[in-house]
């Protein structure tokens, strides 16, 4: 890693540093320390092969430093980032350093009646029908958002309007409609302009170029009388200048089979191209009372291998799931499980590790943030301050690993054989 990246992330969060309790080196944001908080703990740790991080971090550097190119960052998950709290707060810290290069993935979810992220609005005409990757019954077709939907209607449309208060705009200029061949004519309403895109099938999208960066647009989509069906995977909003673009993939209820099941996630997956994949995927996978940790590492293996084969040279982070409660009863042992595979697996596939179960107290530590509230009744999922308090440790591991500052990443000691958990 450049030796000049020390220095300029010094500089920049040196001042940020005196706004809070923050202890020399340590880069968290927030307005209150907890004592069940394991601070110390709070870095990625990586395997002895950097070889990816580096490049990412090197990226990072050319972007910050000279303003040049951009960096595409996908995080995966469930319901903790189809909220997008804790995210878009990453979000948020990573484009205090840098422009945005638009906002990446979206989808219309209320069209799919269920939750949207709060820094974007979506409106739909016609009639649409939903597919989830967490409904095993569902046939359809997914990419690598999980979700779909579908309409018949002669005429129907999906409009979006993204967030645009200063500093923090994500206009565009170019938009990428990932669907299924289809005959329905795509055309995209924006101001005074109604566009005709450019349909690029064999990278399973229709891609259209603005005028003039925007933060609203309208997707038109008609066919003649001839009955057919359109069904829309996900639009990625972009544009052309040097900045970040996270995108947060989440599906309410997803386990690793949920991402199993969408067929086009490898190629979508490589025509997003990102330089950083960040799995936080376990929690849905170890809220049962037969929990495999066998299972969890062969599904868990089948995503990475499906991950580089699509972006063989991004780095790669798997977050370790929150401290929760199995059914409201008792703090759920299978996390630790999970937490052993994950270590393994980042080992083996030479992957960074946010060890978030130990940050945040380790086993029963959601009481702790329950009784603050800091989670919610369920201790499970988080409320608001829950979740920015989460996203805020999270960009300090982060800025700490891109000081330099990389603890060597350690495999448990004790881990017994692969065998299915009756807990």
């Amino acid at each position: 890693m450049p030796m000049f990246t020390k220095s300029i992330c010094t500089f920049l969060f040196a001042g940020l540093a005196l706004f809070s309790k923050a202890q020399p080196g340590d880069y968290y944001l927030g307005n209150t320390r907890y004592s069940f908080i394991s601070y110390e703990s709070n870095t990625l740790q990586l395997p002895a092969d950097t070889t990816r991080f580096n490049r990412f971090f090197s990226l990072l550097d050319t972007l910050i430093l000279q303003g040049q190119g951009q960096l595409n960052i996908v995080h995966f998950g469930g319901s903790h980032i189809q909220a997008d709290i804790y995210t878009h707060l990453i979000r948020q810290r990573l484009l205090d350093l840098s422009l945005s290069g638009g906002r990446g993935l979206v989808f219309p979810y209320d069209v799919a009646e269920t939750n949207n992220p709060w820094n974007y609005s979506d409106r739909f005409t016609g009639s649409w029908e939903t597919c989830k990757c967490t409904r095993p019954a569902d046939s359809c077709t997914l990419g690598v958002m999980g979700i779909a939907v579908t309409t018949r209607s002669p005429r129907a449309s999906v409009t979006i309007e993204v967030e645009d208060n200063f500093p923090l705009t994500f206009r565009f200029n170019r938009l990428r409609i990932f669907h299924e061949p289809s005959p329905y004519l795509l055309r995209v309403v924006s101001g005074s302009d109604t566009l005709l895109g450019t349909c690029r099938l064999t990278q399973g999208y229709t891609e259209f170029q603005l005028p003039d960066e925007v933060y609203r647009f309208t997707l038109l989509v008609q066919r003649d009388s001839v009955p057919a069906a359109f069904t829309l995977q996900g639009i990625s909003l972009e544009n052309d200048r040097p900045g970040i673009r996270y995108n947060a993939i989440g599906v309410n209820g997803a386990k690793l089979s949920s991402y199993l099941r969408c067929t086009l996630f490898t190629p979508q997956l490589a025509e997003i191209d990102p330089q950083l994949v960040i799995f936080s995927i376990g929690t849905n996978d170890g809220y049962t009372r037969t929990f495999s940790d066998s299972l969890y590492q062969a599904e868990y293996r089948q995503l990475l291998d499906s991950t580089l084969k699509a972006v063989p040279e991004a780095a790669i982070l798997l977050t370790v799931p929150n401290d929760s409660y199995l059914y409201k009863e008792a703090p759920n042992k299978n996390t630790e499980a999970m937490r052993r595979v994950i270590y393994r697996l980042a080992g083996e596939y030479h992957c960074a590790v946010w060890d978030f179960y130990t940050v945040m107290g380790g086993f029963n530590s959601s009481q702790d943030w329950y009784s603050l509230g800091l989670m919610k009744n369920d201790r499970v999922h988080f409320t608001r301050e829950g979740y920015r308090l989460k996203g805020e440790l999270f960009f300090s591991a982060l800025l700490k690993a891109w000081e330099g500052a990389l603890r060597p990443l350690e495999i448990p000691e004790s881990i017994p054989s692969l065998q299915p958990s009756s807990e």
